[in-house]
């Protein structure tokens, strides 16, 4: 049994090599691990700016769609900071040279860009968003779509009768059937980039259409609009409320963000904490909700709260503008704890986290202040002028800093200099009178306010996951060729049944591992199973057509079989990649005198 279902396993993936080895070479297949690739906004080509919300709707769903293991997507906050650092308004449709720029500016290898029109019915003119259900149903899409590899420059395709030819992927359907297009393209897109993938369309079109087509499409016009357009939040609601009610209550965890965002802009922070807590680890934008929330309770006075925010995400996503809100936070509790051991250790736990702050960010003049304020409560008051000193030199009209700056060097009799640092506070703190007042009355420095980061860095939020997805990528590469090790120690010592097993766990980490197919090819060859040792070996050509062990087996298993023709071809292949291989000379000279 184990025999036959390990056969199966390499036949599986073999199934278009038995039309024509030669159309797919390697410049029209890409490895499954190193792409990265961005979807841009769809242009609408059919005068009708009413639809211009679906255009948009492909760069939000197909590159989540795409977000497959071995393939980084460029996120659309990466995306949007492209447009950014180029001066590009985000609603631009680029041109094919400009969309390369784009990519190469968020570091893609590959860009999905695509034009689609709009019909509507007839007899309903033109469709807005006030159209009646009977014209939204009727409304047809037509879209087509295309894959440019950056580096190359060129639309992805394949060899077709020795000449280039370019692939597209050209869709329609009724509008209500959008995300069913969106799913199909998707799966198109990564079955011309792998085509021994591990999931049919049918799946991965049910995950394009897992969020409502009315919810759907509520959140797509809404995140189009300005950030503190009113109908934007109508949008945004209509969204969630279209879906918690198609799915039992559930939350959409993009609009739900969103419309955290819109309060947050609007200073509504008890609203837009409501929402930023709905998300879960799992969805999209968590990071940023979690910051946020722990922001928004800061600024509503409950420091419990934020601290319970801002410190579990300080451990998965480790950026200063975590750390330095979390120290705040703790150092303001600490503040106002009324419990000694409590405060203790509130003022101990801020202090950590501003002191990994500042030795990551030695030039972050905010998370200097707050550190320098975190020592002077604990006393430090030596380090305290350490760290104020770039803060003064980085602002030299900061009062508050000045004041902490003269007190600090007080405390360690440096009288002169402290002195000159209070006339620098006098001149620049206009609450000086009421603070000094206070210093003198209990040493205390009640007014000092803490410094929060008010937003987080799309680039710091964006740069962190690519290295975490880098970095998966990299640690399934070296399972990968750990397996494959153990894989090659089993075939020399003969234990075949044991290493089949091995590869079977590469393929399913990384499907185009050729070498993975030649080893399987090599002990069905040894163990007489020459159909099974031809498929595995003419996958492995399949995805490295260079790999030249694959192609001197195949022509010595043909030349057993008496297929003196394919025998031929595959020496002839063998020899064209190198011409001095010794095994591919003696089976070029087995296949040219005829001897066995």
């Amino acid at each position: 049994m184990r025999t036959t279902s390990f056969k199966n396993l390499f036949l599986a993936p073999a199934f278009a090599l038995f039309v024509t080895i030669s159309a797919c070479p390697a410049s029209g297949q890409t490895p499954a691990g190193g792409d990265v690739v961005m979807v841009l906004s769809f242009e609408n080509t059919s005068n009708r700016p009413e639809y211009n919300w679906v255009g948009e709707s492909f760069a939000n769903s197909v590159a989540e769609l795409l977000s497959k293991p071995g393939l980084i997507v460029v996120s659309n906050d990466e995306r949007e900071l492209a447009y950014q650092r180029l001066r590009l308004p985000s609603t631009v449709i680029p041109s094919r040279a400009t969309a390369i720029k784009l990519a190469r500016e968020a570091k893609a290898t590959m860009i999905v860009i695509g034009t689609y029109s709009v019909t509507p019915p007839p007899e309903s003119g033109q469709a807005g968003d006030k159209a009646d259900d009977k014209s939204a149903i009727e409304a047809y899409v037509q879209v087509t779509a295309r894959v440019i590899k950056v580096n190359e420059g060129r639309t992805l395709g394949e060899v077709l009768d020795g000449a280039w030819a370019t692939r597209q992927f050209d869709f329609g359907g009724l509008l209500t059937t959008l995300q069913n297009i969106q799913g199909r393209i998707a799966y198109q897109i990564l079955y011309q980039r792998d085509k021994a993938l591990p999931f049919s369309q049918n799946q991965l079109v049910q995950e394009a259409t897992k969020i409502p087509q009315r919810a759907f499409e509520s959140y797509v016009k809404g995140v189009q609009l300005s950030e503190r357009d009113p109908k934007r939040a109508n949008y945004l609601k209509n969204a969630i409320r279209f879906y918690s009610d198609a799915n039992g209550g559930a939350v959409y965890p993009q609009a739900v963000f969103e419309l955290g965002r819109f309060y947050m802009i609007e200073g509504k922070w008890r609203e837009a904490t409501e929402y930023f807590t709905r998300l879960q680890k799992k969805d999209p934008h968590y990071t940023e909700a979690a910051f946020y929330a722990g922001l928004g309770y800061a600024k509503l006075g409950d420091f419990g709260r934020s601290l319970a925010s801002l410190v579990p995400l300080s451990a998965e996503m480790p950026l200063i503008g975590i750390y330095n809100n979390a120290g705040a936070v703790a150092v303001q509790a600490s503040r106002e704890e009324k419990k000694e051991a409590e405060r203790v250790r509130l003022l101990q736990q801020g202090t950590s986290f501003l002191d990994r702050a500042a030795k990551s960010a030695p030039d972050d003049q905010m998370v200097h202040f707050n550190y320098a304020y975190s020592l002077f409560l604990a006393g430090k008051y030596a380090e305290v002028a350490e760290q104020l000193r770039p803060v003064i030199t980085a602002d030299p009209r900061d009062g508050q800093a000045y004041f902490l700056f003269a007190k600090a060097l007080e405390k360690i009799g440096k009288s002169e200099a402290a002195a000159a640092a209070d006339d620098q506070a006098r001149r620049y703190l206009q609450t000086y009178a009421k603070w000094q007042t206070e210093w003198q009355k209990s040493q205390t420095t009640s007014n000092v306010s803490l410094r929060m980061r008010d937003v987080l860095s799309r680039d710091d939020v964006s740069d962190l996951m690519r290295k975490k997805a880098v970095a998966a990528n990299v640690d399934a590469g070296s399972a990968t060729q750990d397996l494959l090790g153990k894989a090659r120690d089993l075939y020399q010592a003969g234990r075949d049944d044991e290493a089949l097993p091995e590869l079977h766990r590469v393929v399913m980490i990384e499907p185009t591992n050729a070498e993975a197919y030649l080893l399987s090819g090599r002990i069905n060859q040894r163990r007489g199973d020459q159909e099974a040792a031809i498929a595995a070996l003419k996958t492995a050509i399949f995805w490295d057509p260079k790999l030249i062990d694959a192609h001197i087996l195949l022509g010595r298993i043909f030349l057993e079989r008496g297929d003196r023709g394919e025998a031929t071809k595959y020496a002839s292949s063998a020899m064209t990649i190198d011409a001095n291989n010794q095994e591919a000379i003696a089976l070029q000279r087995q296949v040219t005198m005829g001897k066995n």
